[in-house]
């Protein structure tokens, strides 16, 4: 693992769009995973720049989510809400490209078993953006005994169900839909990005380097090619 360390968020931005673009240009249909949240929209918005300045860029470009609320009233809030607003839309991604989750599938374990299989049709992810939560949660990935390796219906931790996204919501929701551990493992790089208030605990854990369920974040010293920006 890469560890950089920024204190700036606008050159968090230019340092992490430029990784991406790297990979990009590698590959051109490059199958994104895209975390939603604080950390990664100094990256979202350098991309949204970079596409005023040539959208064509980002044509081939298919994106799948990395997780999604269930249960909400409406798309306010939701991370399809999200990244059509920091992806979709800047970087002109053509719908038909987009691997959306259906959360408001009435059988919601048959919605895991699609998404896996069109991650077998599509994948590997080329590139995973993510970014560590205050319990070191990666998307709905928990801390647990166990992690789930495959798209699955999680519990939400308390840490998750008070999540700046879902603030303006009543009735917080108490479950997710997340890929799994090793759908995020077998991402062919990963971009790790940590910052925020109240991850103190998280981060001490994360850079001692166990490699414990409980730190879920704490797995990915385990994949040989992941980059990890710091705001500092």
């Amino acid at each position: 693992m890469r560890v950089w360390e920024y204190a700036k968020k606008e050159e968090l931005g230019v340092a992490t769009a430029s990784l991406f673009m790297e990979e990009l240009h590698k590959h051109p249909d490059l199958l994104l995973c895209a975390a939603t949240g604080s950390s990664p929209i100094p990256l979202y918005n350098q991309l949204a720049k970079i596409a005023t300045q040539n959208s064509s860029l980002f044509h081939h470009l298919r994106l799948i989510p990395l997780d999604e609320w269930i249960g909400l009233p409406s798309l306010e809030g939701s991370c399809d809400e999200y990244l059509q607003q920091h992806l979709m839309e800047p970087l002109k991604i053509d719908q038909g490209r987009y691997l959306k989750f259906d959360a408001g599938n009435s059988d919601l374990e048959q919605e895991c078993l699609r998404i896996g299989q069109l991650l077998k049709q599509e994948g590997p992810i080329d590139l995973c953006i993510l970014g560590m939560g205050k319990n070191g949660h990666l998307g709905f990935n928990e801390p647990a005994v166990k992690l789930q390796p495959h798209c699955h219906i999680a519990s939400l931790s308390t840490e998750s169900q008070q999540h700046g996204m879902i603030r303006a919501t009543v009735l917080k929701p108490s479950k997710g839909i997340t890929l799994g551990m090793q759908d995020i493992l077998s991402s062919r790089r990963i971009i790790l990005l940590i910052s925020g208030d109240g991850k103190e605990e998280a981060k001490q854990q994360f850079f001692s380097r166990t490699i414990s369920p409980k730190c879920p974040a704490s797995m990915l010293w385990q994949h040989n090619n992941v980059d990890c920006f710091v705001l500092v």
